[in-house]
């Protein structure tokens, strides 16, 4: 495959999940936050999906497209969320993450086939940790079952989506990183 990667299988995502259930009021904070605009809140409102944001894009006024915006901005979840962060951190040492944030897809629910779309993306590589339940990932014409603990590369300038297929809420940490030779997905051999 080349539009998707799975770096690594098997990561141990159960003191997250602990934090997620602990601080689950944190559901939607980037909805809290005066004078952001949330990658999800444009273009996906008949989406049933939850966002629990860490780092957020950031405009300069309420008419510019996030997308378009390079300033990222934590938001007050990011702290309480710890252990997601020392996964990344072993998993890219060194490596600074950008927007970042859990989403969280019910039973039987889908997000369709769309491209992340604006500047910010030509400079990023974006990543999954799979955190809960079980979910076909499909990138232009390839597809995976991804399995909790799964971290995976999926190129997201290429219209990409997601199916939950379990009888569980299906949730994710999706995440930015600045394009370098030396991401992960570089030593994956394409299949």
């Amino acid at each position: 495959m080349n539009s998707i990667k799975v770096i690594k299988f098997g990561l141990d995502v159960s003191k997250v999940i602990q934090q997620l259930e602990e601080y689950s009021d944190d559901w939607g904070n980037q909805r809290r936050i005066d004078d952001v605009e949330s990658l999800l809140d444009r273009g996906y409102d008949d989406v049933d999906i939850g966002n629990l944001q860490l780092i957020m894009g950031k405009v300069k006024n309420k008419e510019d497209f996030v997308g378009d915006s390079e300033i990222n901005i934590p938001t007050s979840a990011y702290g309480r969320h710890d252990e997601i962060l020392r996964i990344f951190e072993k998993e890219f040492p060194g490596r600074p993450i950008h927007r970042c944030g859990f989403l969280r897809l019910p039973i039987d629910g889908y997000v369709g086939a769309h491209i992340d779309e604006g500047t910010y993306y030509h400079t990023r590589d974006r990543y999954h940790i799979s955190i809960c339940g079980r979910y076909q990932y499909f990138v232009g014409n390839e597809t995976i079952i991804v399995e909790p603990g799964t971290l995976l590369w999926f190129n997201n300038k290429l219209p990409h989506g997601t199916v939950n297929i379990e009888d569980e809420e299906r949730i994710t940490f999706v995440f930015d990183v600045p394009h370098s030779p030396d991401n992960p997905q570089h030593n994956i051999e394409d299949c």
